[in-house]
């Protein structure tokens, strides 16, 4: 019978995942500053409000859209 032997690395499956969900964000951000309209607009934040209900576990992406107008902290 075969023997199998672990082998510990950084699994290269969890960085497609992690970089697929960066990009899943901006594109929603994107599509948010882009909008043409208010009706577009509240289009895209109701995606961004599907998304957010499905991943509890991460940072609201809402909140990152909300705070795109308030100015850096110096």
């Amino acid at each position: 019978m075969p023997a199998f032997t672990l082998i510990s690395a950084e699994d290269p499956f969890e960085t497609i995942v992690a970089d697929a969900e960066a990009a899943v964000r901006a594109g929603f951000i994107a599509d948010y500053l882009a909008a043409a309209n208010a009706i577009d607009r509240a289009h895209v934040a109701y995606e961004i409000a599907l998304y957010d209900a499905a991943n509890p576990s991460e940072a609201p992406l809402m909140d990152e859209i909300h705070g795109l107008n308030q100015p850096a902290a110096a």
